[in-house]
């Protein structure tokens, strides 16, 4: 009789131990699968929602009004569902070519209007050609079937060891014209 006690004592020692491990594993999942839901709230939010897609090392290929091919690229595109045609850029870079002679487009972040042909870049910007024109500022829109590069924060460019700083800048026709704007100071070094 004394053994069957001990036996009896023993299962309901061992059966409350495992209701009790039972309803702990089941507490610890509940507030594990809350900690879940807490971190992937942000997830729901209505900017992921309108994502369309998101392109790694997107090329965009289109021409000017004089038929000649420009690209613009970047690391990242991120389009939404509300404007199909407009894509964020993380690090855009643009090629342009204009008769012999190729320009080059760089900036941290961009917006690019796919329809209309319009970029927007923003910080650290730099306008270029292959040989020794350069241009730095910190926002450059770009109008590529115009063919109008324009700026109204402050520009320094260089060309053959001439140095100019101004308030703004447009570039018509890829380079042939350059209008400054706002106050400017021209350093010009004879060679």
């Amino acid at each position: 009789m004394k053994y069957s006690i001990f036996i009896r004592s023993l299962k309901f020692i061992f059966s409350g131990t495992s209701i009790l491990i039972i309803l702990l594993i089941i507490y610890n999942n509940t507030s594990f699968k809350k900690n879940i839901i807490i971190s992937d709230s942000s997830f729901d939010n209505d900017d992921f929602k309108a994502i369309t897609q998101v392109l790694h090392n997107p090329t965009f290929i289109g021409t000017d009004k004089k038929e000649q091919p420009f690209r613009v690229m970047a690391d990242k595109a991120t389009r939404f569902k509300s404007t199909p045609d407009i894509f964020n850029l993380e690090k855009p870079t643009g090629e342009i070519k204009s008769g012999k002679e190729k320009f080059f487009l760089s900036g941290d972040i961009g917006i690019y209007n796919k329809q209309i042909q319009q970029l927007n870049v923003k910080g650290n910007v730099m306008f270029k050609d292959e040989k020794n024109m350069i241009f730095k500022t910190s926002e450059m829109y770009f109008d590529f079937k115009e063919e109008i590069l324009s700026g109204n924060k402050k520009v320094n460019g260089e060309k053959s060891n001439s140095h100019i700083i101004s308030e703004g800048f447009k570039i018509l026709n890829n380079g042939k014209k350059i209008f400054f704007t706002g106050k400017t100071k021209l350093t010009l070094s004879n060679d």
